[in-house]
């Protein structure tokens, strides 16, 4: 995908001859004649990877560019080149001062020009993988902190608890009040969301660390797809009788597609994807199930007419610990589902594709290779 460059600059012709050198290169180019238009650009919506600004320019120079640039949030890491013909020391310290990543003086030769932008985009790019991985390394690190600690402890509570429940039921109904009945479904409640939330990271942390992948290359089987459809939704029954859901499927039993996976953690994967569809969805709201074979691979369509997810937050759906909409509606879980089931199913050489428009709902389709014949 080509680098996006804003290059803005009040000489007519150097402005078009640097956008064409640059347009040879393969660059999206934008071009203004001075800072307050170049801010209109950014404004209609270009996002660009470099900036390169004249300092001299009519109506707003160069270093008030930059200030006004630096001002917005998602523009704070583009590097910005100042490009002019005041060479002097001072001047190249002031842009250097404010913050600039380099100062090229007009007049200036091509070649250089674009060692110059390829060497910035460059490092850019290297900064902007390297935040990526250490932000990556931290979620891994977090989710296996808390899935090891989190297990142990919850092992007592939950046996703890069962044991309590059964002294209960065995004394006399009539000593039995409902504060204590409404306590024990509150703790019986809690313990399940903990102990949900446990699994996930454990599962999180075997998917992230390799062992899924190794799973299933030892253990995958051929697996119809509408057999694992009916295993969520097995899973997903105490969810189904809460919220009473209306279930369409059309899961082609008669000519049954058949993949190759663990079926297991298929199954996981999909009722993540039901799950959320069932919990964003109105109540008793419909939610199809649509599973057909394309090529060389089974498809499984999960369509909700829910709350859908906004464009902004689409392509971060599959990041672990994101939930989009969090703080409008309350939600259960951390926003794990969805990578737990993109993970899955990468895992076995497919892909999970979301599509959303918010307030008319949501399709979620799972791609897995078929199994041979």
């Amino acid at each position: 995908m080509p680098a996006n460059i804003l290059f803005v600059e009040d000489n007519d012709d150097l402005r078009e001859n640097a956008a064409l050198v640059l347009e040879l290169e393969g660059y999206e180019v934008r071009v203004a004649r001075d800072g307050r238009e170049a801010l209109d650009v950014l404004e209609q919506g270009f996002v660009p990877n470099l900036i390169v600004s004249d300092i001299m320019m009519p109506r707003m120079d160069g270093f008030e560019f930059f200030a006004a640039v630096r001002e917005q949030e998602n523009l704070k890491a583009v590097p910005f080149i100042f490009l002019t013909a005041r060479g002097s020391r001072q001047d190249i310290s002031m842009g250097r001062m404010l913050g600039a990543d380099d100062y090229l003086v007009k007049p200036f030769d091509p070649e250089e020009f674009l060692i110059a932008i390829q060497n910035k985009l460059q490092r850019a790019a290297e900064i902007g993988a390297h935040a990526a991985e250490n932000l990556n390394d931290a979620r891994r690190l977090l989710v296996q902190l808390l899935s090891h600690e989190l297990r142990t402890p919850l092992t007592y509570v939950t046996g703890g608890f069962a044991l309590l429940a059964e002294e209960l039921e065995a004394q006399p109904a009539s000593s039995r009040t409902e504060d204590i009945r409404v306590s024990l479904d509150l703790i019986q409640s809690g313990t399940q969301r903990l102990n949900r939330l446990a699994e996930q990271m454990v599962l999180y942390s075997e998917i992230v660390s390799g062992m899924v992948a190794n799973q299933v290359r030892s253990a995958s089987e051929p697996v119809p797809l509408h057999e694992l459809v009916h295993d969520a939704l097995d899973l997903l029954h105490d969810l189904c009788r809460e919220h009473t859901p209306e279930i369409a499927k059309s899961l082609s039993e008669a000519e049954p597609v058949v993949v190759w996976g663990v079926r297991g953690l298929l199954i996981t994967a999909i009722s993540e994807v039901i799950r959320n569809a069932i919990q964003y969805s109105p109540k008793s709201g419909k939610v199809r199930l649509v599973a057909t074979r394309e090529d060389d691979q089974g498809v499984l369509a999960v369509i909700d007419r829910g709350l859908g997810v906004r464009p902004e937050d689409q392509h971060r759906i599959w990041d672990v610990l994101f939930q989009s909409g969090r703080e409008r509606t309350e939600q259960q879980g951390i926003g794990m589902g969805l990578p737990i089931a993109k993970g899955i199913v990468t895992a076995h050489g497919g892909d999970v594709i979301l599509f959303s428009v918010p307030g008319e709902g949501t399709e979620v389709t799972f791609r897995l290779p078929l199994a041979a014949n």
